[in-house]
């Protein structure tokens, strides 16, 4: 599979943490940045990556892992996460990053908190429902009040939807250099062109040229082939769990509960569907002999309920 590529996809779980979480590479990270949210946060000079693996006060709190997790120059944080496939409670599970972020890093004073700023920045290849019905490619989520007026900018959370991108690129007019690293970012990965981007300088170059099957290691090639292997696995068990009428079913019990006005049971039928959901994503993924960390990654489930349906 890999003898004949020319690029990998930058886009995989290894190709996006290969080319912008590598302190050789912060480069490119913070052009991307810069490209595609400086409006927002101010222009990044420099960037510190930080522990990726965050854990709880407690023991027993859970323990989150994220793609990159970094801080610029003026101590605030960054949050970036590449999703590749839709999962059940994206928007909670994002949420409570930078909740994790936030109390980990916050420091008490006398008189209150200083709590730093947490930006979450998120590539979505798939059309999240959280936006069905807006056509933007681009999507800024913010706390504001009844009025639209911004309650606390210390949280913003980015998204970008690589496939409405796709859809209306040729339409974009505005930011060309965030359109340039979409059009690569999308598109390299299915190349089989060796001189693909031939006339591209500077950060573009160097990133055409990170993309090379030939810059990797033997070890970072098996890496890579297991990173698209998974990712196969997982989108093939999201489809059986589609069939298998899970999501059906949650539809129909929160349509249900819904009828029935009562507030009891339009509770128990959204959790009832929700973990039904959860289960069988996190069975079909088990068959297709998924590592264990990343079922609970992608279901929601925690580690103990997935060896429990192992069981």
């Amino acid at each position: 599979m890999i003898k004949d590529m020319i690029f990998f996809d930058p886009l995989s779980d290894f190709g996006f943490k290969r080319i912008f979480a590598s302190e050789n590479n912060k480069d490119l990270l913070i052009d991307f940045l810069n490209s595609s949210i400086s409006d927002e946060v101010g222009i990044i000079t420099d960037i510190t990556f930080l522990q990726t693996e965050q854990f709880g006060e407690r023991p027993e709190d859970k323990r989150v892992i994220f793609d990159i997790y970094c801080e610029n120059q003026n101590g605030d944080r960054f949050i970036i996460e590449m999703q590749r496939a839709r999962q059940p409670f994206f928007a909670d599970r994002i949420i409570s990053y930078v909740s994790r972020v936030i109390s980990r890093e916050m420091e008490k004073g006398e008189t209150g908190y200083a709590i730093p700023s947490v930006y979450s920045f998120n590539l979505l290849d798939y059309n999240a429902p959280e936006f069905r019905g807006n056509d933007h490619y681009f999507h800024k989520v913010m706390l504001k009040d009844e009025t639209n007026k911004i309650f606390s900018n210390k949280t913003t959370y980015f998204f970008v939807e690589l496939c409405k991108f796709a859809a209306v690129k040729d339409k974009i007019l505005d930011n060309a250099h965030m359109r340039r690293w979409l059009e690569l970012l999308t598109s390299i990965g299915g190349s089989t062109n060796r001189d693909y981007g031939a006339e591209e300088e500077g950060v573009f170059r160097k990133f055409i040229e990170e993309c090379r099957i030939t810059k990797l290691t033997n070890m970072e090639r098996k890496e890579y082939k297991k990173s698209v292997l998974e990712y196969k696995d997982v989108q093939g068990a999201i489809i059986c769990a589609r069939e298998d009428g899970v999501e059906e079913g949650f539809e129909k019990g929160l349509e249900q509960g819904l009828e029935q006005g009562v507030k009891k049971g339009r509770i128990e039928g959204l959790n009832e569907g929700k973990m039904a959901e959860k289960r069988q994503l996190a069975l079909n993924m088990i068959m297709e002999g998924i590592a264990t960390e990343t079922i609970a990654r992608i279901s929601g489930l925690s580690s103990e309920e997935i060896k429990a349906l192992q069981s």
